[in-house]
């Protein structure tokens, strides 16, 4: 859990898995969680987190590389679909490499903290990351299409009581951004923050099973 430890092989090995894994949740319904019948999670932002958390930032920035690189292939693929936005590399993924770098940064301050155990660093640093990718691609998307974005979400905007000829400027990326958490973006914090913590979990689970065997093979 410590990049220090790991060789540059490590770190290219975590990378390629971590990778790959975002490959496949990109390009595959493997990505998405259904909540009802109403709420449509993604969860392909989440090996950049594990990536990061588990095996440092530079590891943390080539699967968010790759992330990005698989969103907009995804994109490409379908053609535009209903998020067009994505055939942008500035909104696909240039935000997916910065973004482990906030999970990086709040990783590290929180292991500051005395005693702070390492899962709730990772859970806090997985929460506050989801949050900010959602700030990242959203505010990506109203710098560079502000217009058609805010016309595309009029319904849902006007049904949370957003008055449409008001939301330019800040207001406009505030009421984006409220109506991305009021829909799927909160869901998608409490799904990075049960994943990364169960992750984690096992992690240090298995490390403790093998440090116990070692002192009995000592004993022997």
């Amino acid at each position: 859990m410590n990049e220090k430890k790991l060789s540059v092989n490590q770190q290219i090995a975590m990378t390629g898995a971590f990778g790959a894994l975002s490959i496949v949740l990109s390009l595959t319904p493997l990505g998405y969680i259904q909540l009802g019948g109403f709420i449509t999670l993604t969860i392909m932002h989440i090996p950049v987190i594990l990536a990061t958390v588990i095996a440092g930032l530079v590891p943390g920035l080539g699967t968010g590389l790759i992330f990005g690189l698989s969103s907009l292939l995804r994109t490409v693929m379908n053609g535009g679909g209903a998020t067009p936005f994505f055939l942008d590399p500035r909104v696909s993924v240039i935000p997916r490499i910065l973004f482990p770098v906030v999970v990086w940064l709040i990783f590290k301050l929180m292991c500051l903290i005395p005693k702070m155990p390492k899962i709730i660093s990772g859970s806090v640093a997985a929460g506050l990351g989801t949050l900010a990718h959602t700030v990242m691609v959203m505010g990506s998307i109203y710098i560079f299409y502000g217009e058609p974005l805010l016309a595309g979400m009029t319904k849902t905007l006007e049904g949370m009581g957003y008055n449409m000829s008001a939301l330019t400027g800040f207001g406009g990326f505030t009421a984006i951004i409220a109506c991305t958490l009021a829909t799927n973006g909160l869901w998608e914090i409490i799904a990075a923050v049960i994943l990364t913590a169960t992750v984690m979990l096992s992690i240090f689970a298995g490390k403790g099973r093998k440090s116990k065997l070692s002192r009995i093979e000592d004993k022997n």
